[in-house]
Formats: structure tokens, C-alpha cells, sequence
């Protein structure tokens, strides 16, 4: 396989499909007359000719519609497989968003990471788009892609890589979703986090490892251990199993004989007191399913001025197979919130400034290493024991007096707010491009 990095453009043609090649780049590489261009998953029989430009532009005039319509790339990879005679351009990476109307994409709570997406993946020799939820379900190669200086809607190729960011858990458990994952499996295109996960469901995947064991706080599932579980520890969160951005979340606690509960989505009062269990246990049962429900013991973690305190790490999985941190920040809870999440009105700050105005500088260190191995260790294990493919996994984790991490959440659709926007290009961005890209040299090998 031989790799060069060039522009493509391409332009209608009625009647051939010719592939014009700049001189120096014919004499150097392995071209042959007739090859098979392949963008994405898409394939083109073409002719190449030669091209007395000295520039290093690749030129497609073609009649077909899905080839001709590819934007003009400043910088591409190709790849030539002279074995096979096929020319491959790569990688080819679309983001899988939500449906949405053109008009209202500037607004789009993910428009800066698109953006950001799009410029570094050029730069680098990608070709990035997003795709609509109607083009996926509905089989259309119809995606949305940046065209200075705005977004437009245009016939793709399909892609290599499919990063699914569909925010809907109920969209996602419906049949034509279902049947479009499989069919772009069946197509060879690798999709990855495929899925939600819910908090029962990492739970399960997770308590059963001797040495991750000890970081989850004691979890049961559904509401028939609620009474002895607040007898036990006398303060427990119960959660959602499908909730997110630390919605549908109780904090309950038990001081004497009255119970104390603290929530933030059912309704505008908090906290609220309840004199007696069958009180509180019948308000809870009027707001949720208990299979729906999980419930945990609390953990007394640290605080920053009496406000709650956790921290999120960015994992990825590289190239090479292995989950690395990308990313952390530290996120402190907004005055009167009982959780430290971002969508609810949290700040987030670098953690080793946070750790060190708590522990030593050597504790610090330790400290945030123990972290960082915590969350590589469970996002291995969750992509090993969960169906579907994962490489990218928000993970929230908190620290007791004594600074030891407990694992307070995974998330498979990672909030884009959650970084410090000291690098124009954000680390979760390159990291995408590195992971897709190896990828599809792999697949190409």
C-alpha cells in the first residue's frame, strides 16, 4: 500500500468516468489505466489519465451522481493497492446526529464540535459530514457537509466510520434503527458506540472484577431494598437507570425518624421531609418505575466550599486498541445542586489545581493517577462485556477524606461542554480523527 496526501475534486461529466492524475504523481506511484476508486464504502470503475499540471490535485469527471457530488477536498489521503488496482480515499467519517432542520444548525448544541471536527479532520486528510437520523434509518445518501462558509445538505458517499451521536434512547430501541445498524454492519461500515448504556447495565458488567469491586459503591436495583438500605447507610442516591446529564436523580437521607430528599426533576420543591418511610416511599413510587430505578449508597466525597465535587475523564480507544485518558476536568456543583454535572449549572476547572488545595503535591499525583487507571480499567472491561462497539466513554468519578476514586457514572454519549477551551482544537476532536483513521488503514491492509 502506498499513502499520499493530495486535493480531490470532482465535476460532472455525461458520458466517462476519468480520473486526472498530475504527471510527477503518475511517474512515482503504482496508477494503472483502469482502477477502482473507492470513497468511503462507495466504489467507482474509473479510467486514469494522465495530467500535465505540476500541482497535486487528483480530478474526477464523472456521470455518477454520488462521485460527482463529492466536495472538493483540500487534503485527502489516497491510498493505492496496486495488487488490486483500487485507489482509496479515507478516511471517511460521519457523525450520526438527531434529526434536524438546516435552518436551525447554527443553533445546534454541538455546532463548535462539529466545526471543530470538519477543521481538523481537513487539516489532518479526512473527509468529515454529519449524518441526519432520516438519511440513516431511511438508507438515503443524503449527509450534511461543510461547504464555505456553511453547512449544506448533499448526495455522500457512504462512509468507513459512523460515530453514533443520536440522543434518543427510544429512537434507538425502535426497529428501523435496529435494522440500519445491521444493514451498515452487513455493509462493512464500523459504527461505533452503538448504543446507550444504562447505569444498571454498567453496573452488572462491572461489580463482578476484584479489583474495580472496591470503587463502585453498594448498588441494588428497584425500590424493595430502599427501607434497609437507608437503615443501613442513612443517605443513598437513587437514579435512574436511563437518566442523564443528573436528571431524574433523588438524594435522600435519613436523620433520625424523619427522611430528607433533595431531586431536581419532578418538581420545583427541595428539599423535602417526609415523617415516616411508607410517606416518602409512596411520593417516590407516584414519580417513578421502580425497575427503572436503581438505588446507592451515598459516598462522602470531597467537597470545594461545602459544594459537591467529581471529576470527568475522557477515555478513547487509540489505534492500537487500548483505552487512554484524552481529556479531565474537575466539575463543582452550582450553589443549592446536589450534583456537580454541567447541564446543571456546574463549573469545571483543571483537577490537579483542585487536588493539590486539598491533599499534597505527592498525594495529588497519586491521587489522579488512580483516577486515570480506574477509568481505563473500566472502560476495557465495559467494551469487553457490553454489546456493541465503544471508543469513546465519559467517565465521572468522585474521591473520598481519604482520596480514594469511586466510579460514579459512565456515559456513552459524552457531553462536548465538558473540556477546557485552552486548545482551539479540542482533544476528544483529534482523537476521533487518530482512532478513525487507523481504522480505516487497517481495514484498507
Amino acid at each position: 500500500m502506498m499513502k499520499i496526501k493530495c486535493s480531490f475534486s470532482s465535476h460532472k461529466h455525461h458520458d466517462h468516468h476519468h480520473l486526472y492524475i498530475p504527471k510527477k504523481m503518475m511517474n512515482r506511484y503504482p496508477f494503472e489505466r483502469n482502477m477502482t476508486l473507492k470513497c468511503g464504502n462507495s466504489s467507482l470503475y474509473v479510467t486514469c489519465k494522465e495530467d500535465s499540471t505540476d500541482s497535486l490535485q487528483i480530478m474526477l469527471e464523472t456521470s455518477d451522481s454520488l462521485f460527482s457530488s463529492i466536495p472538493n477536498l483540500e487534503n485527502i489521503w489516497i491510498s493505492i493497492d496496486s495488487r488490486h488496482s483500487i485507489i482509496h480515499m479515507g478516511p471517511v467519517v460521519a457523525l450520526l446526529i438527531n434529526q434536524f432542520s438546516m435552518n436551525t444548525l447554527h443553533s445546534h448544541s454541538l455546532k463548535e464540535y462539529f466545526t471543530e471536527c470538519q477543521s481538523w479532520f481537513q487539516r489532518k486528510g479526512g473527509f468529515f459530514y454529519l449524518l441526519p437520523l432520516s438519511s440513516f434509518v431511511g438508507d438515503l445518501p443524503k449527509g450534511v457537509v461543510f461547504l464555505d462558509p456553511d453547512w449544506e445538505l448533499k448526495t455522500l458517499p457512504d462512509p468507513h466510520i459512523i460515530y453514533n451521536r443520536c440522543h434518543s434512547r427510544k429512537v434507538e430501541k425502535t426497529s428501523s434503527f435496529i435494522k440500519a445498524l445491521t444493514q451498515s454492519e452487513e455493509r462493512d461500515i464500523h459504527i461505533f458506540n452503538s448504543g446507550f448504556l444504562s447505569k444498571d447495565e454498567i453496573y452488572n458488567a462491572l461489580k463482578d472484577s476484584p479489583s474495580l469491586v472496591h470503587h463502585l459503591p453498594k448498588t441494588v436495583q428497584g425500590f424493595d431494598s430502599l427501607e434497609e438500605m437507608l437503615s443501613l447507610y442513612k443517605d443513598v442516591f437513587v437514579k435512574g437507570v436511563n437518566g442523564s446529564r443528573g436528571r431524574y436523580i433523588m438524594r435522600i437521607q435519613k436523620r433520625g425518624e424523619e427522611f430528607i430528599m433533595y431531586q431536581n426533576s419532578f418538581t420545583t420543591q427541595s428539599p423535602l421531609s417526609f415523617s415516616t418511610f411508607s410517606a416518602l416511599y409512596k411520593q417516590i413510587r407516584s414519580w417513578c418505575t421502580p425497575s427503572s430505578y436503581l438505588v446507592q449508597e451515598t459516598i462522602p466525597f470531597l467537597t470545594v466550599e461545602e459544594q459537591p465535587l467529581d471529576f470527568r475523564f475522557l477515555c478513547h480507544l487509540n489505534g492500537k486498541g487500548n483505552w487512554e485518558i484524552v481529556s479531565s476536568v474537575a466539575r463543582i456543583a452550582s450553589q443549592g445542586q446536589f450534583v456537580a454535572n454541567v447541564d446543571q449549572g456546574g463549573r469545571i476547572a483543571k483537577p490537579h489545581p483542585i487536588l493539590q488545595a486539598l491533599f499534597s503535591p505527592k498525594k495529588s499525583v497519586e491521587i489522579l493517577n488512580d483516577m486515570k487507571e480506574l477509568c481505563t480499567s473500566s472502560a476495557r472491561l465495559l467494551s469487553e462485556r457490553v454489546e456493541g462497539h465503544f471508543a469513546e466513554l465519559g467517565i465521572d468519578v468522585g474521591i473520598d477524606e481519604s482520596g480514594k476514586p469511586w466510579l460514579i457514572e459512565v456515559n456513552s454519549k459524552p457531553s462536548k461542554r465538558t473540556y477546557l477551551e485552552n486548545d482551539r482544537i479540542r482533544p476528544s476532536v483529534k482523537a476521533l480523527y487518530e482512532y478513525s483513521f487507523t481504522k480505516w488503514m487497517n481495514k484498507e491492509d
